[in-house]
Order: structure tokens, then C-alpha cells, then sequence
């Protein structure tokens, strides 16, 4: 019944819960590979057990990757019960503020830990360098080849979780995971002395991880860097060898021109890629803060869903490649020093510290003098002890406060396509094309901005009034003395 209660906590929580396309027309199956969530439902409520495994596990598993609270918890036992599985396709998405909100009582309700909500097993960057350590590269390494299910794992019902291994990053994936510990290890080594990780590379002792990658482009290593944007896949389903689409559908608060509905749009997911390519080493790397909560390099193995596309958005070779190495080490170390002070976190400080686009927009702020990521939710409270990466936190536009709206450039920015016309959902390609030519026509309207101005105004008036009340009333009070 484990396996049972995860299959449930997977599909909902990552998949319905999270929404699906907002229009019947996105559910064409016979032209896309994959499935609609509430087809998915649909098949599978017919059995008595999963549905009764269902309303027994419904909420219990939040890190399952979807982190919801009450309300929408109430909301999709609502439509099941009703089933209303075509509802699941146009479940309203939640504001950026709206998602704080769920993250926050979704954490309140972790007062129980359970095995599914024990943390992970400590990454490399966990692993505070004590005392003096030094090692040889360790490459080429040596490891067991991973079978094309190695991250797939059966959840009954004909669903599978997990991802499918890429056979050409597989080739690579024993020197990936070396390379990834040692940039973890090396970014954790003090700046200003302490015990030190060291790595030995042709008689050069390396202690940072920009050092390391230097060697490897002095040694006739060929590096690259991809600020890389994807629609991010919190389900990981796949029903009946069919991927199932579970994007987490949001609301930018932007208004659809010519309809009464705001813009929803897929969260994105985004990683600075690493590529290395040589003589010795032969590496994929990717960086982002995930919903592990972790902020590390990680060897890069899997072949994504088609529906989550792709787009590189800025591409850096040289010494921008060694200066975006130098700052995410700079950034690895940092969130595990903010991590070890805030154990009180949930998820890992996940959402807290930021989403996935967080600190890969802190890389593109320093690099580009701007950022074009959409969403950022970080708080700036747990950086004021960070120094660079405290700066840069302070800098972005962030979207979890009192914002009425999203920017558009950076809700465009986001998207993993460079082509609208390449978006796999034909109704967000009709919303993101009205949207976009009205805000590049200067005609988009910011819902919120009027209301705000006019509290404004409003405030304005009452304090000129009891100002001028008070004016008066001194007058009065003068006039009196003089009398």
C-alpha cells in the first residue's frame, strides 16, 4: 500500500493538482505524445482501490513535487468527488503570492514527519570541509552503466515515476558525477582560510571551482555554459509508456486581451549547463536550487519529456564561462551556510531561498545587468549574511511581493521556445500572442495598478487633509493668543 499511497500522492499532487492545459482544445492525444491529466483521472478512479487510496493520502505528501495547502486541497476533493475530471484541465493556477501562501501551511502541516518527508541524503555540497583533504581529478571514472529505467520506478495502475535515462549523456554520466562533487567540494572551501579541499591536476594544486575548470580549458578541454529554460516537470508520470502532462499552471495576473480571464502559464524551469568536452574529461553538468533543496552542480543523465521543450537563452565561453563557474560556487556556498543556520526550513528551503530560477537569475543579473526569469520568490531576509549573493538577492524583482501584475519581458523570457508558434498547447499560444502584442503595442493593461493608484490618491487625499485640518487648527489656536 506504500507504492500505492505514492502512486496517488505523484499523480495528484504533481499532476492534477497542479494543473493541466486551461482548454479542451491542448487534449488533441492524437497529436502529441503524451496525456492530459484528467484522461489519466478519468481511467483511473474507476477502480474502487485507488480511489479509496486516494482520499486517504490526498495532501499527506507535499514534497511529492507539488506544495499545496488546504484550500486547494478542499478544491480538488471536490472535483473528484464530483468527478469533474475535465475541471482538472482548467484548474485555476495560483498567483506567485497565492503559492507562498500554500507553501507556507503546506510546511505547517510537516509537524509529523513521515517516511516520505525525511530529508534527502546529504549532497557532496552538504559536506563541510573540515580539515585539509587533497585528491587526484578522478577522471576518466569508472562507473556501472545505467540501464534505460534506472530512474523509473513502477507505481501500480500502469504508471510509472521517474525520468528516462539519455543514452547519449549516459556515455558521460561517470565522469558528470565526478566532476559535480568536485566543483560541490571545491565551492565550499572558505575564502578566507580554514580546512581546504584541494584537487591535484598536473602537478597544480586547485582550490576553488573556477580554478578547476581553468585547467581543464589550459589542458585542451573545450568548455561551454547554456542558460538553459525549460517548462518544468513536477510529475515525472508516465501512464502506460504515455508521458502524462503535469506543468504547475500560474497565474501572471496579466489580463488576456479581449477575454475576461488572466494569463496562466507553466512555471519554467531553468539550470546554467555545463559542457565539457577533452582529452580526459567528457562532462554534462547542470546548476539550479531544486526541490530537494539543494543549490549544487549536478551530472546530468535524463532525456526530458517532449512537452517541457527547450530554449538556450545565453550561451558563455571564455572567461564568462569561468566567471558564471566562479559565481555559482560562490552560490553553493552560500545556501548551504544559509541551510545550516535555518534548519527550520521546509522543503529545504525550498521557495524561501527561491524556486529553480533564483539563483540562475542572480547569475544572469550579474552577467547581463538584468534578468529575464519569471518566477523569483526568494527572501531576502535569510541573504543579509551572504555577501555577493546577499547583493544580488537584494537586486532581483522579485515576484512574491505586493506586485499587482507580472512583468512581461520576464514571463516571456521564461518560455522555452524562441518561436510562440512552437508551443506545444495551442490556447496559451493564442493568450501569449495576444498578450504580447499588446504589451509591445503599449496597449496591455495591469490589473491592480489602477485599484493601487487610486489608494494612493486616496491616501494622498486624507493625509492632505488632516494635514490641512491641522493647519487650520493651529491658525485658529494662534488667532486665540492674540486675542
Amino acid at each position: 500500500m506504500m507504492g500505492l499511497g505514492r502512486a496517488v500522492s505523484a499523480l495528484i499532487l504533481s499532476g492534477a493538482l497542479l494543473c493541466s492545459a486551461p482548454s479542451r482544445a491542448d487534449q488533441r492525444t492524437d497529436q502529441a505524445p503524451w496525456l492530459p491529466v484528467s484522461q489519466v483521472m478519468a481511467e483511473l478512479a474507476r477502480n474502487p482501490e485507488f480511489v479509496e487510496a486516494l482520499y486517504r493520502r490526498l495532501g499527506r505528501n507535499p514534497k511529492a513535487g507539488g506544495i499545496l495547502g488546504p484550500d486547494e486541497i478542499k478544491r480538488l476533493r471536490e472535483m473528484i468527488l464530483g468527478k469533474d475530471f475535465a475541471g482538472l484541465d482548467r484548474f485555476p493556477g495560483l498567483t506567485v503570492r497565492g503559492m507562498g501562501r500554500s507553501v507556507r501551511l503546506a510546511g505547517a502541516m510537516l509537524d509529523r514527519p513521515s517516511e516520505d518527508d525525511l530529508p534527502p541524503e546529504p549532497a557532496p555540497a552538504e559536506k563541510a570541509v573540515e580539515t585539509a583533504a587533497e585528491e587526484g581529478l578522478g577522471i576518466p571514472a569508472v562507473g556501472t552503466p545505467l540501464a534505460p529505467d534506472a530512474y523509473l520506478r513502477p507505481l501500480g495502475f500502469g504508471v510509472e515515476a521517474g525520468d528516462r535515462v539519455d543514452p547519449a549523456l549516459a556515455e558521460h554520466y561517470a565522469d558528470g558525477l565526478r566532476l559535480a562533487e568536485l566543483l560541490n567540494r571545491l565551492s565550499l572551501n572558505a575564502p578566507d582560510g580554514g580546512g581546504r579541499y584541494r584537487v591535484v591536476l598536473d602537478g597544480r594544486i586547485l582550490e576553488t571551482p573556477r580554478a578547476l575548470v581553468e585547467a581543464l580549458a589550459r589542458s585542451g578541454h573545450d568548455v561551454e555554459i547554456r542558460d538553459s529554460r525549460y517548462f518544468a516537470n513536477f510529475g515525472d508520470l508516465i501512464y502506460h509508456g504515455r508521458d502524462v502532462l503535469t506543468p504547475f499552471w500560474i497565474d501572471t495576473r496579466l489580463p488576456v486581451p479581449g477575454t475576461d480571464r488572466n494569463l496562466l502559464v507553466p512555471v519554467s524551469h531553468s539550470q546554467h549547463e555545463l559542457v565539457v568536452r577533452g582529452p580526459v574529461v567528457n562532462a554534462d553538468l547542470s546548476f539550479y536550487f531544486g526541490i530537494d533543496g539543494q543549490a549544487v552542480f549536478r551530472p546530468s543523465v535524463t532525456r526530458d519529456q517532449a512537452w517541457v521543450m527547450g530554449r538556450v537563452a545565453h550561451r558563455y565561453r571564455g572567461e564568462e564561462a569561468m566567471e558564471v563557474i566562479r559565481l555559482a560556487g560562490v552560490i553553493v556556498r552560500a545556501y548551504d551556510a544559509i541551510k545550516r543556520h535555518h534548519p527550520e526550513l521546509p522543503f529545504g528551503g525550498y521557495y524561501a531561498l527561491g524556486v529553480c530560477n533564483d539563483v540562475n537569475a542572480m547569475i544572469e543579473l550579474h552577467m547581463r545587468g538584468e534578468t529575464t526569469l519569471f518566477p523569483l520568490t526568494l527572501d531576502p531576509q535569510f541573504f543579509t549574511d551572504t555577501g555577493e549573493v546577499g547583493r544580488l538577492a537584494e537586486s532581483l524583482p522579485l515576484d512574491s511581493g505586493w506586485r499587482a501584475a507580472a512583468d512581461p519581458r520576464r514571463v516571456l523570457g521564461s518560455l522555452p521556445v524562441d518561436d510562440l508558434a512552437a508551443l506545444p498547447l495551442p490556447s496559451l499560444r493564442e493568450d501569449l500572442e495576444k498578450v504580447r502584442a499588446a504589451w509591445e503595442g503599449g496597449r496591455l493593461q495591469r490589473p491592480g495598478v489602477g485599484g493601487i493608484t487610486l489608494l494612493i490618491a486616496l491616501l494622498g487625499a486624507v493625509m492632505a487633509g488632516l494635514l490641512a485640518a491641522g493647519l487650520w487648527s493651529v491658525r485658529l489656536w494662534l488667532v486665540r493668543r492674540r486675542r
